[in-house]
């Protein structure tokens, strides 16, 4: 008796633990956007590829809206207004440590089926460290590392913003 009732009660766990999700959706409608090229006001002319192909992969790899280019749902759109890289720290030589990236975008997530705006920030600025060489202290070891950990800011600053918002 003891044994089948522990049986039911793990097989129940297990069926039950099978349709939990650790995502939400405030908007179960949508299931589908289209990401817009941004405008790029930058200096830098790869960054808008970049960031329109990082987060392309990014929605395909969180998986609860397709990107696509005909029939969406949702638009994400925006205008990359700075991309820039200064000085972050110095060694105790005076030699250059470490380099911050900061991007500034106005950005815009768009319900086309209800024909509202769901999250706008039209000045939002995200910013990554990498080290120069080994003496940085920067969990970023290059730049193309601190752009990839920008645009996944990026994409989880959009979502927090967007579909989970409580």
């Amino acid at each position: 008796m003891v044994k089948t009732f522990i049986t039911i009660t793990l097989l129940l766990v297990v069926l039950f633990g099978c349709s939990y999700s650790v995502y939400s959706n405030t908007y179960p409608h949508l299931k589908k956007v289209r990401i817009a090229a941004f405008e790029n006001r930058s200096a830098s002319f790869e960054i808008g590829e970049n960031i329109f192909s990082g987060l392309n992969l990014q929605f395909r790899n969180d998986g609860r809206l397709k990107p696509v280019t005909q029939d969406p749902d949702c638009l994400l759109e925006g205008v990359i207004l700075s991309f820039d890289e200064n000085i972050h720290s110095y060694d105790v030589n005076n030699k250059i440590q470490d380099y911050r990236l900061t991007l500034v975008m106005s950005i815009n997530f768009t319900d086309l089926s209800k024909n509202e705006t769901i999250w706008e920030n039209r000045a939002l600025s995200l910013s990554q460290t990498y080290a120069v060489g080994q003496s940085g202290t920067s969990k970023n070891k290059s730049r193309e590392e601190a752009t990839d950990a920008l645009i996944k800011d990026l994409f989880n600053t959009i979502i927090q913003n967007s579909l989970e918002r409580w």
